[in-house]
């Protein structure tokens, strides 16, 4: 069977193995089996269709490589103190190196400066953060910009060293672990509101492959880069980008972190690669314990993880890591009768999955409904015949599914149902060259590379130019080859891996028992992680608080005296549809986008 590429949930559904293929024509007899007498088609397998000013510090690197104070830390003595907690890896010149956290004696002797400020003070450069409880794990971190006093800039003046947002301060970098050379890349701008308060986010998009600079770009981060032909839209011009009015930086802190190795900007000296959610939770998790060591002033603010369609595999395991973690520290605390140290807990509130896949044998029923039936909200798009077929199959799959990748895993037979039902189920609506990504639009833009939207060619070529890259620090061509969107590799390790197959809703049922709450929201116009499919397992989801949830009113919420979608909530999920919305909510509406967070953060009906 052939891939149709980075698409998200069709990454789970339509395996790239062309092993699962092979065997499908040796494995017809099973299949007839469980399909019994209930379809009189053909049992061939239809190949699948082609688809900066720094901060002020008072901290500079000297030529014997290490910090020296010009206020508080001056003297033999003072800098006997700092060696060992701020160096140069290779001499005079390299990053400046500082271990975490920082002991009294560390502390005394920075006095007032803090890591940020050394940071800063790097004017642009790398400094390289580790940390004693991950030794393999250290942070490669450079302040990209800080807004400059208005006193400093002439009125209507552009300041040509800002990224993305002049008006706040952002951070960019690489996690580096020692382990496979792996270097995931990162961006941190903090809110237009209120930092030291605002909720600190952790954004990460799907693929699995894709780069979380189509969050950042396209949808929720503090800029865009023009469409083709766009105009800009009210707001300071920034070096290419144009100003996005309705940010969740407005109301937050936000990451946008490129995820797993071999994603966007991330790379791997050793061609190290990771195939599996499991392990990239883990070095997410080091990095998060790292940050927060080095950004103390936002380790109590409240922390949410969110991510978008193969964010509903991810963001589940990514949070029960931290969770699971956080509950090794408090018992080892309670095991040895001391105080829990709340410096090595991450303040996990909630989770954001949007248009996620979260339970494969769950949502394949949805691609039926959303082509055969009016249950999406237009009217029906293959014929009679496909659709006949189709719902067939979809009762088999679901029981297969089920069977094979959850309940009892094999990972042969689960390979493939998922090759066979994807063929069944998800090829007729390839055939018709409809957006996946969105049901009322044609894809004019093609599939692939540009996922049907013109924006996303024109963010992989912004962040190819040289100028950008060395602008916010990320390796050169020459290092890592040319940006791309998304990654087909990735996503066809992961899908050799059966990543996509298991049951996330478990997770996120666990971590709602953990007092976390959730919102799942899903455009209604999405047709590869649809509204149907997603409502299929957020309603099966088992926990304490599931007949407060599905006792719940189901009623229309509105933004600016508008119907924006549909909600309900209860137990600590909330759930949420959002209209004229397809697989990308806040790029297709920002304004209801923005609404819904900001509610939700808020612990308010929406």
């Amino acid at each position: 069977m052939k891939s149709l590429g980075f698409l998200s949930c069709l990454a789970a559904l339509l395996s790239s193995n062309v092993t699962a293929a092979a065997r499908i024509d040796s494995a017809n007899r099973q299949i007839k089996m469980a399909v019994g007498a209930r379809t009189n088609g053909s049992w061939d397998s239809a190949p699948a269709p082609a688809p900066a000013p720094a901060r002020p510090g008072s901290y500079l690197e000297t030529q014997d490589g290490y910090a020296a104070s010009t206020s508080t830390a001056t003297g033999s003595s003072a800098q006997a103190q700092i060696d060992g907690v701020l160096t140069t890896s290779s001499g005079i010149g390299g990053p400046a190196r500082i271990e975490l956290p920082l002991d009294a004696i560390s502390s005394a002797a920075f006095g007032s400066a803090d890591v940020e400020q050394i940071i800063a003070s790097a004017n642009g450069e790398f400094t390289v953060l580790s940390h004693r409880d991950f030794p393999s794990v250290s942070v490669r971190i450079k302040q990209l910009y800080s807004p400059r006093p208005a006193s400093q800039l002439r009125e209507h003046e552009v300041d040509p060293d800002a990224f993305c947002d002049p008006t706040v301060t952002s951070w960019s970098g690489y996690i580096d672990t020692a382990y496979g050379g792996k270097s995931l890349w990162f961006y941190f701008f903090e809110s237009r509101s209120n930092p030291a308060k605002d909720p600190v986010i952790l954004w990460t998009n799907g693929g699995p492959g894709c780069s979380s600079s189509l969050g950042l770009f396209m949808e929720l981060g503090p800029c865009r880069v023009p469409e083709r032909g766009g105009k800009l839209t009210p707001g300071p011009p920034i070096n290419g980008t144009k100003w996005h009015a309705q940010s969740w930086t407005n109301r937050a802190n936000v990451f946008f972190i490129d995820q797993p190795v071999g994603v966007g900007y991330s790379y791997s000296k050793t061609d190290q690669k990771v195939y599996t959610t499991e392990e990239a939770a883990k070095d997410v998790y080091a990095f998060l314990r790292v940050f927060f060591s080095a950004f103390d002033r936002f380790k109590k603010n409240e922390f949410y993880m969110a991510g978008e369609s193969y964010g509903g595999r991810y963001i589940p395991i990514f949070a029960s890591e931290v969770a699971d973690r956080n509950h090794d520290v408090e018992r080892k605390a309670l095991k040895a009768g001391k105080q829990v140290d709340h410096d090595q807990l991450i303040n996990l509130k909630g989770v954001l999955i949007g248009n996620g896949l979260t339970d494969v044998s769950k949502q394949i029923s949805g691609y039926y409904d959303m082509t055969c039936t009016r249950r999406g909200g237009v009217e029906p798009i293959l014929s009679i015949e496909t659709c006949k077929r189709m719902h067939t199959y979809v009762p088999v799959c679901r029981e297969q599914l089920g069977k094979h990748c959850v309940e009892s895993y094999n990972p042969d037979l689960c390979d493939l149902w998922l090759a066979k039902c994807s063929d069944e189920i998800e090829a007729p609506y390839f055939y018709t060259g409809q957006n996946p990504y969105n049901i009322k639009d044609d894809c004019k833009s093609g599939l692939e590379p540009n996922l049907c939207y013109d924006v996303t060619d024109d963010i992989r070529k912004y962040l190819d130019r040289d100028d950008v890259r060395e602008l916010v620090g990320a390796a050169s061509k020459d290092q890592i080859g040319k940006f791309a969107s998304c990654n087909n590799d990735v996503a066809s390790g992961f899908s050799r891996m059966l990543d996509m197959a298991h049951d996330n809703g478990f997770n996120v049922a666990g971590l709602l028992e953990r007092g976390i709450k959730a919102l799942v929201y899903v455009g209604t116009l999405d047709w590869i992680c649809n509204f149907n499919g997603n409502f299929e397992w957020v309603k099966t989801l088992d926990w304490s608080g599931s007949q407060s949830f599905s006792e719940a009113k189901n009623y229309e919420w509105v933004v600016d005296g508008e119907k924006a979608g549909r909600t309900q909530s209860g137990g600590g999920l909330t759930w949420v549809t959002v209209y004229e919305a397809g697989h990308m909510v806040p790029y297709d509406q920002p304004d209801a986008a923005l609404a819904m967070l900001n509610r939700w953060i808020d612990g308010q009906d929406l």
